[in-house]
């Protein structure tokens, strides 16, 4: 199961143009994105009360969304405010809305009981976002065909990053240092600290650096958020300035049982006005993220047609995507009493 009371994104805010009707399935549900006239965004359900017809096959007339098939309309919270030739309108004619939140770039929205919907409760990423120190590259969402969590599991245990990201970030001595865990509620966190570690691929390739000095710690809050901060300095450094710091936002959202979306993008303090870096660093993290996909998708795959009785193991790098399981399980059952 799937805790649904939580806030998740539903795309990025660049992705819902003016004008546009955006449908996305999300938490197993076909969901219609769209902006009203003064830019708001609004959320219902991408299909049509009178005969199941998509939505999204319609068009926007307005601030309506009007039905290709027989020309109902929907505003923005489901009501239904019009039927061709008809005065009245049943009350069962509307469709479902759903609470939607633009904020540091993202469109969240509440798939679960529509009244506990608390837009103080939407995840604060405005540190990293709004922070003029940083600046970032935000990318449209990436479809991956596996389950959220496999997300959630594959970045809170960076040890993969030695074997799977070779050529970008990964170095060995990562899969060779124990992580210090922490869980706190419903929240995780993944901490890895070397004095003298060789410096990642991508970080040589632009500064020269062979050894740093590096922290990597990784947040994990629901429904399904997660934030990886990394500082890097040449060994012995003693300047400021060359400090590097690193900060990934990257919440995922499931879209079905076997499916999600991963919206991720990377922010650096560092050189902000220097594009060729902004370019290297871009393409290294595209790189990475689809290494990623590639070994999601190949579990889910094999996930698919194992029988019953296929062995697996836990290890101790195992700790944090384990708690995880344990976080989501529990929000989803006291959800299912």
């Amino acid at each position: 199961m799937i805790p649904r009371n939580c806030w998740y994104v539903a795309a990025m805010a660049h992705e819902l143009l003016p004008g546009a009707l955006f449908p996305r399935t999300l938490l197993d549900t076909p969901v219609l994105l769209f902006r009203r006239q003064d830019g708001s965004a609004a959320a219902i359900e991408d299909r049509c009360s009178h005969r199941r017809v998509a939505l999204h096959l319609g068009r926007l007339v307005g601030d309506r969304v009007q039905c290709g098939y027989h020309g109902l309309e929907f505003d923005g919270s489901g009501t239904c405010v019009r039927i061709p030739n008809q005065e009245r309108i049943p009350p069962k004619a509307c469709v479902r809305a759903f609470a939607l939140v633009e904020r540091d770039g993202f469109l969240w929205i509440w798939m679960g009981e529509q009244a506990l919907a608390d837009a103080a409760l939407v995840p604060d990423y405005a540190e990293i976002c709004s922070d003029p120190a940083y600046v970032g590259r935000r990318s449209d969402a990436m479809h991956v065909a596996a389950p959220y969590t496999y997300n959630l599991e594959n970045v809170l245990d960076l040890s993969h990053v030695s074997y799977v990201h070779r050529q970008t970030v990964g170095t060995p001595l990562v899969a060779e240092t124990r992580p210090e865990t922490t869980v706190r509620g419903d929240t995780v966190v993944v901490r890895r600290a070397w004095d003298r570690i060789d410096a990642p691929p991508v970080f040589r390739r632009l500064f020269g650096w062979d050894q740093v000095k590096r922290t990597q710690t990784i947040h994990f809050w629901p429904g399904a958020n997660i934030r990886l901060d990394i500082t890097s300095e040449p060994v012995g450094n003693t300047d400021p300035a060359l400090v590097r710091r690193i900060r990934v936002v990257g919440p995922c959202t499931p879209q079905t049982r076997g499916s999600h979306f991963k919206f991720s993008t990377m922010y650096r303090d560092f050189a902000q006005q220097d594009t060729a870096i902004t370019a290297q660093l871009a393409d290294a993290f595209a790189v990475t993220l689809n290494e990623d996909k590639v070994l999601m998708e190949d579990q889910w795959r094999n996930a698919c047609t194992d029988g019953p009785d296929a062995p697996m193991f836990d290890i101790a790098v195992d700790q944090a995507p384990l708690a995880t399981r344990r976080i989501l399980a529990r929000l989803a059952q006291a959800e299912a009493h």
